[in-house]
């Protein structure tokens, strides 16, 4: 967890969690480098912690974060799935 922030116990983990995958559900519009920042940023991750997490490069992770970004799937699924999202084109 990003040492900027204090601490917080496995309940309000799970909870902020929650709330942040909620969040997502609830704004299906959003593009994906505004889904990945708010993922990371709101789940107090650094880059390499999510890179950790997810198994996609530091590196392309912040290229992700980027409005003129363009991921391969493979990537955007990588993120995704890990925290039980999914992809949807329309």
């Amino acid at each position: 967890m990003d040492k900027r922030f204090k601490p917080q116990s496995p309940i309000e983990q799970m909870k902020n969690r929650q709330r942040v995958l909620d969040t997502i559900r609830q704004n299906p519009d959003w593009p994906f480098y505004r889904v990945v920042n708010y993922l990371r940023t709101e789940l107090h991750l650094t880059l390499s912690e999510m890179s950790k997490i997810t198994k996609v490069a530091s590196a392309t992770l912040q290229k992700m974060e980027q409005p003129n970004s363009n991921p391969t799937l493979d990537s955007m699924l990588k993120v995704l799935n890990t925290f039980g999202l999914n992809l949807y084109i329309h």
